[in-house]
């Protein structure tokens, strides 16, 4: 399966430009608000982009928008309507698209069918420079997150966080390695603080994974963003001087001039090789379920 997974991503690799990039942490909060806050900051900087969110409110990316989707992806599906009323506008070049199931429910629809949600969603005015899959927290096994080639993964800065963070990476790894991992420090005192919190991942990461781990930064507490959080107050409203609000603007720059030089395919084409390694993901559990079954029966 890894084998394979790998091919496909350096499929989704090729073409014009595009970025999607799978958003992953063991705080669902906090990965709900980075997702908001980064697609706001690209948006601003005016980098087209959208979000798949796999999050149920109110720890989902529209909630820090202060809005709620009309449908999930599968339950406009199911209801037999046209996949863009899944699809929720926040501002100008920013859009959400909220959707339940996972990988598992992706591979279990005909593909007829979402040939048919692909031209639906290709409709939809603003189609995205980059993508953020936000994955929920506690089901990242099945998350069309793991589809992307790309990953960022949110640590807050505590000492639990490193332990927490690792199991989550190691699982992730483990059943569909990815090409590339970013780390994004939240919640820091400062740069030193930040700095050894990833230090310390990377380097478990290292010995027990053979993985690098690339650092995309850190994000200071800062307690606006955390008020407006508590509250559940739009993300839109808050002053754009606040030191998180800043290293928000620094990060999108920073992720965007990562990534400058690359190529991969347009959105619809994502969308259809994001179908393609769900069947793969799928096809790939049956045959371990059916393996461990034989050797049951034989022993």
């Amino acid at each position: 399966m890894s084998d394979q997974a790998a091919g496909l991503r350096r499929l989704m690799r090729q073409g014009r430009p595009f970025q999607a990039v799978g958003v992953f942490g063991t705080d669902a909060g906090l990965t709900a608000s980075v997702s908001a806050h980064l697609a706001l900051a690209l948006v601003r900087r005016g980098t087209p982009t959208w979000v798949l969110d796999e999050a149920a409110a109110p720890r989902n990316v529209v909630t820090q928008f202060g809005i709620q989707p009309r449908f999930t992806l599968d339950q406009a599906l199911r209801r037999e309507v046209d996949a863009s009323a899944a699809v929720t506008p926040v501002m100008d070049g920013l859009q959400v698209l909220a959707a339940d199931g996972g990988m598992g429910w992706l591979a279990g629809t005909p593909e007829l069918r979402w040939r048919m949600t692909v031209d639906d969603l290709a409709g939809v005015p603003g189609q995205p420079l980059w993508l953020l899959l936000h994955a929920a927290a506690g089901r990242e096994r099945g998350s069309l997150a793991l589809c992307a080639h790309d990953r960022l993964l949110v640590m807050p800065q505590r000492k639990a966080a490193l332990t927490e963070t690792y199991a989550l990476l190691k699982a992730a790894h483990q059943h569909h390695p990815a090409d590339r991992c970013w780390v994004l420090v939240v919640q820091a005192r400062d740069a030193d603080a930040a700095g050894e919190s990833f230090e310390a991942l990377a380097a478990t990461a290292r010995r027990f994974l053979g993985f690098r781990l690339d650092s995309l930064g850190w994000i200071p507490r800062d307690a606006a963003l955390a008020e407006a959080s508590r509250r559940m107050r739009s993300i839109r409203d808050l002053p754009p001087g606040t030191p998180g609000m800043q290293a928000f603007r620094e990060l999108a720059e920073r992720a965007v001039g990562l990534v400058a030089q690359e190529g991969s395919p347009g959105l619809d084409e994502f969308w259809l090789k994001m179908w393609m390694f769900s069947r793969l993901a799928a096809e790939a559990a049956l045959e371990n379920v059916q393996n461990v079954q034989l050797s049951r029966s034989l022993g």
